[in-house]
């Protein structure tokens, strides 16, 4: 005999590539394990297990790769096997063999049932075996691969998610006159949402809340040109509507088939009124129920777009609520969306709350409704209270 066949059952034969993967032959009977290690040996390092219980005990010692396992074996059989390291060794495969003439078709059923990547008969051919065990290691390095993919892009995206919201304000800002609240609620995916404040001079205040359409890494860039184009707000805070008209020319060349929605207010508490422009954005509320509807196209969509600029007196005591649409368009399970009736509905059940509660309430209102902890859409919100003129 050659001294390969000499090796004991359960060392492994080294091959001249260290990085070869690992295969554990499973069989009782020392034949088959010496013509598996003949043949795969030249290619694979290969350790061999007459039973079950000596299999499992070298794979919780030393990973492998891919188990051949027969049916048939003292103790364990070849099913309890396969169950057994489908549980613990995730990234072992398995391969079932039998050298049983009865009910192969219900064997090769409970296999692949079983999870298994196939099912051989014995005797096998040489030919049979490489390329099964070629075919494994193959997907199996494949599915590797692209695990390791969509780790790296889960890495990047929640480098992403966290970009995004270091450019949002930590706060509401405090400023006599106003308070106030805002509640993001970000979905699992790289989204569109957006807000900011600016403090302007002689006691006004700037918000600006947006929703970029769709989702991913174009949605997220959006978002940081929109807020550098914002910059400007200092110097057109007079003149929101031409502020909106330049910088919907500057994305309509870019964005394509996306845009984004979005209300600039103007707060004056000198003057008490309120200088608005929407773009396509949901109305928001006044705490009456008042419905500010859009006062023109979402930015991006139609080059050359004058918007228009409106006004509103501010009382005593007022209440605004501004949001986007992924609080609006929650769904329950049987695609119902919450809406923005029964969003209004909630907000004006609201108007004896604190800023903050009232967010609360009403994201409440629409998670319940929806029946889901989470929103399917970024979701944001701001309810803002003048306090006595």
């Amino acid at each position: 005999m050659n001294d390969e066949l000499q090796q004991p059952p359960n060392v492994s034969s080294q091959t001249s590539d260290a990085a070869a993967s690992r295969i554990l032959v499973v069989d009782d009977e020392p034949g088959i394990q010496r013509s598996a290690q003949r043949i795969l040996s030249r290619h694979y390092q290969v350790t061999l297990a007459s039973s079950g219980a000596e299999a499992l005990e070298i794979l919780a010692r030393d990973p492998h790769d891919l188990a051949i396992v027969d049916v048939r074996m003292p103790g364990m059989n070849g099913f309890e096997v396969l169950r057994a390291i489908k549980a613990d060794y995730h990234d072992t495969e398995v391969i079932i063999m039998t050298g049983s003439i009865s009910n192969p078709e219900e064997k090769l059923v409970e296999a692949l049932r079983e999870h298994a990547f196939y099912f051989l008969n014995k005797p096998f051919e040489k030919t049979v075996l490489e390329t099964l065990v070629d075919r494994c290691l193959d997907r199996q390095q494949l599915e590797r691969s692209n695990r390791r993919h969509v780790a790296s892009l889960e890495t990047d995206l929640e480098k992403a998610r966290t970009f995004q919201r270091l450019l949002l304000p930590r706060s509401f800002p405090r400023i006599p006159g106003v308070r106030g609240d805002v509640s993001y609620q970000p979905s699992e995916r790289l989204g569109g949402d957006f807000y900011d404040f600016f403090q302007l001079p002689e006691s006004r205040l700037g918000i600006l809340i947006a929703d970029v359409a769709g989702h991913g890494v174009q949605a997220a860039l959006f978002t940081g040109m929109l807020k550098s184009e914002m910059r400007a707000i200092f110097d057109e805070a007079d003149t929101p509507e031409r502020l909106f008209q330049r910088i919907n020319d500057r994305l309509a060349p870019v964005m394509r088939n996306q845009y984004i929605t979005a209300v600039l207010a103007i707060l004056d508490f000198k003057a008490q009124n309120m200088r608005y422009v929407s773009a396509g954005h949901p109305a928001f509320f006044s705490g009456n129920g008042t419905a500010y509807e859009s006062t023109g196209t979402p930015l991006g969509m139609i080059a050359g777009w004058n918007y228009e600029l409106r006004q509103v007196d501010l009382r005593s005591e007022e209440r605004l609520f501004l949001y986007t649409d992924g609080l609006s368009e929650s769904q329950r399970p049987d695609g119902e969306e919450f809406g923005e009736d029964r969003l209004r509905e909630a907000f004006l059940e609201t108007r004896f709350g604190a800023p903050d509660k009232a967010l609360e309430q009403i994201i409440e209102a629409s998670r319940a409704f929806a029946r889901r902890d989470d929103f399917e859409d970024d979701a944001t919100a701001m309810v803002l209270e003048f306090e006595s003129f």
